[in-house]
């Protein structure tokens, strides 16, 4: 069994974190495996909800992840790593922070072709699982990072987060409660759920805005009352006077050319036109560029990526055991 700590050991791991990469990497250009749909079963007695996902590689062989959604009353969601063969229980995962890693995985790989020249300053909206595994991510995918600035809606929850993120990252980390100047002086923005929503038009030129909010579910995934980036705002409000004075020595953005890039490409219609995003796929694979200048503002819309869940679970839990992390619970009659 591993507990969110026990995830975040598994997958805070240098190595292992490029796998993962590579494994996104590969689903986004068509080369990971052919993996079938999840399945959604309903269980209207109990009101919870199990998705089953598609059968994967695992290390004892092909296994699958069935994630168990309870009532908002009862105890968070789990997710469940059953063999294929017979449905034995491997093992048993936080999904709240599995959840996390799962999110931001795609969005170390998305920074690392959408970020500015080396970046020095992220700004991180949000104190919940999915920022913790954000910012570890983002930590490893752009090493030019020596700072960040940590915006959250309660203060004691903020100040907790960022001294647990300078120990585990050796960043320096602070915190902000002006989130206006925080998008205006980061490099990089990475928002991961919540309200009131931060207005993009904020944000300096060049700046690459990650917006993990589709990913996020929360209170499972994030916290509810962290705030987001509203990127509906572009183009209202801005101007040298609208700009606060520690970063007026920035370039504006007051009448920025936003380039939208999304995980996966816009159903139903052609990407790319000034209506719908870039999928990534295009840049990962050469035939797009993130920025058309360098003034140009990144808008990456993180969300689902179809085969990856159950590749990162099972990749999850595989390292896990390798490593000899969680622990340990006896199934059957001699159970205690």
């Amino acid at each position: 069994m591993l507990t969110s700590e026990d995830v975040d050991d598994a997958f805070d791991d240098e190595a292992f974190m490029e796998e993962r990469f590579s494994d996104v990497q590969r689903l986004l250009l068509g080369h990971g495996p052919a993996l079938g749909p999840e399945t959604l079963v309903l269980l209207p007695a109990t009101r919870c909800r199990l998705t089953v996902g598609p059968h994967a590689s695992g290390p004892f062989g092909r296994c699958f992840a069935v994630r168990l959604e309870a009532r908002a009353d009862l105890s968070a969601a789990c997710v469940e790593l059953l063999l294929a063969d017979d449905g034995s229980l491997l093992g048993l995962v936080d999904a709240g922070a599995l959840d996390g890693w799962r999110g931001a995985i795609p969005a170390g790989l998305a920074a690392r072709y959408l970020a500015p020249p080396a970046p020095s300053l992220l700004g991180l909206f949000g104190t919940g699982e999915a920022a913790w595994s954000c910012l570890l991510v983002l930590h490893h995918a752009l090493p030019s990072l020596s700072e960040v600035h940590v915006v959250g809606r309660e203060p004691d929850r903020a100040r907790d987060f960022a001294a647990a993120a300078s120990l585990r990252t050796g960043l320096r980390v602070r915190v902000s409660e002006d989130a206006r100047a925080t998008a205006a002086g980061a490099d990089v923005v990475a928002t991961t759920g919540g309200h009131p929503p931060v207005r993009a038009e904020w944000l300096a030129a060049g700046a690459l805005l990650i917006d993990q909010t589709a990913t996020a579910a929360p209170p499972a995934s994030g916290d509810p009352r962290d705030p987001v980036i509203d990127v509906r705002s572009f183009g209202a409000g801005t101007g040298p006077a609208a700009r606060p004075p520690e970063t007026a020595a920035r370039p504006a953005a007051s009448d920025p050319a936003v380039r939208h890039v999304s995980i996966a490409a816009p159903g139903g219609r052609s990407a790319g036109t000034p209506q719908e995003p870039l999928p990534l796929a295009e840049i990962v694979a050469g035939r797009a560029l993130p920025r058309r200048s360098g003034s140009d503002i990144v808008h990456y819309q993180g969300g689902e990526l179809a085969g990856w869940s159950v590749i990162a679970a099972v990749a999850g839990l595989g390292h896990a055991w390798q490593r000899d992390v969680g622990i340990p619970v006896r199934l059957g009659r001699g159970s205690p």
